[in-house]
């Protein structure tokens, strides 16, 4: 099955997925937006920001979430699959293809 993960554009990333792990997919989602909100501090989904106001001072300094499509699949191959069973896969030619859409 295709999958389109679109991240805050109409345009997405398109992996295949197993039929048999098609069902779980929505169940991985929340618990991958889980995953990601219990991180703190430094992690490979984070990333430093800094907020300097007009007159060069610091106003915040924190660590953001930072996270993409490949990231969703690679915590899934890890942590759930135990293997690379979900994978990038070139835009199908026609839309209707894609059985699997998701929205972070």
């Amino acid at each position: 099955m295709i999958m389109k993960i679109s991240y805050y554009t109409p345009d997405g990333i398109y992996y295949y997925v197993p039929d048999q792990y098609a069902e779980q997919m929505e169940e991985w989602r929340r618990e991958f937006s889980d995953f990601l909100q219990s991180i703190e501090g430094k992690h490979p989904f984070t990333e430093y920001t800094e907020s300097i106001n007009y007159e060069g001072n610091l106003e915040y300094a924190v660590f953001v979430r930072s996270y993409g499509g490949d990231d969703f699949m690679d915590w899934i191959n890890v942590e759930k699959l135990k293997r690379r069973g979900i994978y990038r896969i070139p835009s199908p030619p026609d839309e209707s293809e894609v059985g699997i859409r998701i929205d972070f």
